[in-house]
């Protein structure tokens, strides 16, 4: 069923204004949500052989009263199009983006006590993990022209105040994926899936080539030059920090990180760390940016950073820091520069909001992995995340979530925040909290680009505005409640957003939507101004669906307009072009998604009056044919920042297992070593299998490419690399470090330091696969045997991944991706566990259950049969 924006107003209008029977009281609609179950079952996603899955919902009346006949609805967040419903009795109704309503008809007579019922439906694509459901499912009922509302207990994703890390736990009401059925998304003969949850003992195989080393001294990333010398140095109080001119700062981080003094340098002092300045040379070249040398001299009790810039001797202290244990630290000389300028970190803070705290713990992290560029997603359709003094509708209705189907208070509850919202779908940064993001990133030389997506992924934006539009139309201001307006009231385009939003684009035809983009950037601008100056603005640009074809203010537009535009195919390029003088004016830099940048073929560079214009290349290097977009636009003049989905998006789960939590709309999986594993001088290289889980070439991935784009001609162009995660999964701050970390180190790796390994189509170098291996199992280990017990020192609930096992002879065999993370086993089905030792491995008879720990946590469990 095609779901036309006419048909989704007569729905809602039906939600709004029909005539129930009877309306429920507070009360009833509270008791229904008490003791009316509702459980969520999907049964097949291979019944066809293309984008159809079928699911069940069931209803069980646990209560001591009738569930009415009519007089209320379930109201509840769903990825999927829901186009068929196999019943009479009730219909589903698509509201906007991921909210649906599912009313009884006329023919439901009413659920009696201890009785349950099915309601089975088609929904579009496919739903291959607990994660692609929703919580927080809640009955509205109107009443006294009102409407109330009420959480369906068994639907809550909270328990004792709390949400849960593992899906299996969040999501109780989610039946159980058991058949292949379940969590394949094609099965036939034409169109097969692959993918397989992992039985342990192919995780064991999988991890099978690490082995432990013993005490491995390194720094993560990798330095371009690492040499260890003889002894150690043993650091107690009698050593201090002393510096030179202009470095003040870093040594005085330094020292607090290692409870030291900092001094002024003197050449009386003795046992000393000398933070000064000094000339890099690597490759037979001198480096001028971030540099710096490291030289830890145990004969002289001593040790001394020289670095090139203040940002150099801050990478010195982080790789100093990792060295240290308990106050010990190996003898060694480290000369190191990074490999890219820009190396970045993209968070969506709009689907699920992070608190300030968050960021801040964030930024501590990206800083010790030698990240530099912080990109802050401050809105979406879900949210808006950031005051702006001048339009405070856009905190005041786009930062919060509600049951409003008007919009007028609040945002609709999308991605499961339930009828009252959540602390994860509410909350935004008032000015004081942006200014001390700010101050927290100079501080760890983290440069933070706040992006403001538009005109796609709007919804919030266009909401508040419109609120404020009725505001002051209310009050007889008519001239100024259009001054901010971003949308048009007589629109009649029908569309549907990659997120089922009908009604999520700025419309660019109005002159308002460009008084809207001004005020904000001018406010950001402010914000940044005395901390850190904004230097580059993130307009977004991505994923437009289709909007402004029937808009009389783009008909008027288009009948007017100086610029030659006929048609609302030529609006993206003229929304990009008036972003580009708005920004200019401000002397900000412009950096957009990469099909922010094109229409089919790339924008010309030369309409774009920035002093620089950056793409963040997303999208699949192996499918859709867009492959070649990232060499696309450096060969045209942009600055290209790599960001494929298929190795450095962290909303996807880690295993091809319906438990684990995230999206697979890119690959099906990635894991660490993917991460690890990207090559960026050799994006086409990357190409490694389809979604399907079928084996892919370069070859056949260059066969796509077009004829301009098959090399990188300009390689000067490509700046960085940066890794996101966006949030539609991820609700808690445990569920986001465990998304993001051990993964964004490996990224990390990867935009610091060029492995030898690495394949470089320029060159023609093949990658070296038994160098990988072996360069991984130095990071698996330095990650396992000494970064996550700092991690856990610091809080951060980084990923514990599920142990690889099997059973030779009796005798249990276990391993993890990284050797020295603690391993437990059970045989009583997790009543007790005991540590595994492979030096000792036990011999067991019968089921064992085994987990990964670190601290108080847990992995997901493993089951060996």
């Amino acid at each position: 069923m095609n779901w036309t924006a006419s048909a989704i107003a007569l729905t809602v209008g039906a939600a709004l204004c029909s005539s129930h029977a009877f309306a429920l009281t507070q009360q009833q609609i509270n008791q229904l949500g008490d003791t009316v179950d509702l459980s969520y079952h999907v049964l097949d996603n291979t019944q066809d052989e293309w984008r159809t899955f079928r699911g069940k919902i069931t209803l069980n009346n646990t209560g001591q009263t009738e569930l009415p006949a009519s007089g209320w609805s379930i109201w509840f967040s769903h990825i999927r199009q829901i186009p068929t419903v196999y019943s009479d009795q009730f219909t589903i109704s698509h509201i906007n983006g991921d909210i649906f309503k599912l009313s009884p008809t006329s023919a439901f007579k009413g659920l009696a006590v201890g009785q349950s019922l099915d309601i089975v439906f088609d929904g579009s694509d496919w739903a291959v993990a607990k994660t692609d459901v929703m919580p927080n499912w809640y009955f509205a009922s109107e009443h006294q022209g009102g409407q109330v509302t009420a959480l369906i207990k068994s639907t809550s994703n909270s328990v004792a105040g709390s949400v849960p890390v593992k899906p299996d736990e969040e999501l109780p009401f989610v039946a159980d994926f058991t058949s292949a059925k379940q969590w394949k998304r094609y099965d036939s003969a034409s169109l097969t899936d692959h993918y397989d949850p992992f039985t342990p003992a192919q995780r064991f195989e999988r991890n099978a080539e690490l082995t432990a080393l013993v005490n491995p001294v390194g720094i993560v990333p990798a330095p371009n030059e690492l040499v260890l010398g003889e002894g150690q140095v043993s650091l107690d109080d009698s050593w201090s920090v002393v510096y030179d001119a202009g470095y003040e700062v870093e040594a005085e981080y330094l020292a607090k990180q290692l409870g030291l003094n900092a001094v002024p340098w003197s050449p009386q002092t003795a046992k000393t760390i000398k933070v000064g300045w000094g000339q890099v040379l690597q490759d037979h070249k001198l480096r001028w940016r971030e540099a710096y040398q490291l030289n830890v001299n145990a004969a002289q009790n001593h040790i001394q950073i020289h670095a090139v810039d203040a940002a150099g001797a801050f990478y010195a202290a982080q790789s100093l820091l990792q060295l240290v244990d308990n106050r010990i630290v190996p003898a060694v000389k480290i000369s190191d520069a990074p490999r890219f300028d820009y190396r970045g970190f993209s968070i969506d803070t709009s689907r699920n909001f992070r608190s300030k705290d968050n960021i801040l713990s964030l930024l501590d992290q990206m800083a010790r992995f030698k990240l530099n560029t912080l990109h802050l997603r401050l809105a979406d359709d879900e949210g808006w995340r950031i005051e702006i003094a001048a339009l405070p509708e856009l905190t005041d209705i786009g930062a919060k979530r509600c049951h409003d189907p008007d919009e007028r208070t609040c945002l609709m509850p999308f991605l499961g925040a339930g009828p009252e919202g959540t602390p994860e779908s509410d909350g935004f940064y008032t000015a004081a909290d942006y200014r001390e993001i700010l101050a927290y990133a100079k501080a760890r030389n983290i440069t933070v680009i706040p992006e403001i997506d538009m005109p796609g992924h709007a919804h919030a934006a266009i909401k508040a505005m419109e609120a404020r539009y009725h505001r002051l139309m209310a009050e007889n201001k008519h001239a100024e409640a259009a001054e901010f307006l971003l949308s048009d009231p007589q629109d009649t385009t029908q569309y549907l957003s990659v997120q089922m939003f009908t009604d999520n684009a700025i419309n660019v035809c109005l002159e308002s939507s460009f008084n809207f983009a001004d005020v904000v950037v001018k406010e950001l601008v402010a914000l940044h101004d005395g901390i850190q100056p904004l230097k580059t603005f993130h307009f977004g640009g991505d994923e437009i669906a289709g909007a402004w074809k029937n808009s009389p203010a783009c008909a008027d537009f288009f009948a007017s307009n100086d610029k030659g535009i006929t048609n609302a195919d030529q609006l993206s390029q003229y929304f990009v072009e008036r972003i580009s003088a708005i920004t200019a004016g401000y002397g900000l830099n412009l950096g957009g998604w990469e099909d922010g940048l094109m229409h089919g073929e790339v924008y010309p560079r030369s309409a774009m009056v920035n002093a620089e214009v950056t793409g963040n290349a997303w999208q699949n290097i192996w499918e859709w044919g867009v492959a070649d977009r990232a060499y696309k636009l450096a060969n045209n003049g942009f600055n290209v920042i790599l960001n494929h989905a298929t190795h450095l998006y962290f909303d996807h789960p880690y295993e091809p297992d319906p438990a684990e939590r995230g999206y697979y709309w890119a690959p099906r999986f990635i894991d660490t070593r993917k991460t690890f594993g990207y090559m960026p001088d050799d994006v086409y290289g990357n190409a490694d299998f389809t979604r399907a889980g079928v084996a892919i070439s370069k070859a056949e991935v260059l066969a796509s490419a077009s004829d301009d784009a098959k090399k990188l001609v300009h390689p000067e162009n490509v700046v960085g690399i940066q890794s996101s995660l966006w949030a539609e999964t991820v609700r808690t701050e445990s569920q986001y470090e465990g998304m993001v970390f051990p993964r964004l180190i490996a990224m990390a790796e990867r935009a610091w330091h060029e492995a030898g390994w690495e394949a470089d189509d320029r060159a023609g170098k093949a990658t070296d696969v038994t160098y990988r291996d072996q360069d991984y199992n130095r990071f698996a280990n330095l990650l396992g045997q000494r970064l996550f017990p700092m991690l856990e020192q610091d809080g951060i609930a980084f990923n514990l991944p599920v142990p690889g096992a099997k059973l030779e002879q009796g005798v249990l065999l276990a391993n993890s991706p990284f050797p020295g993370l603690a391993i437990q086993y059970s045989t009583d089905q997790g009543a007790s566990w005991q540590a595994y030792s492979s030096q000792n491995p036990p011999s067991v008879t019968g089921r064992v259950w085994l987990r990964t720990v670190s601290g108080e946590r847990s992995s997901r469990i493993a089951k060996l049969h």
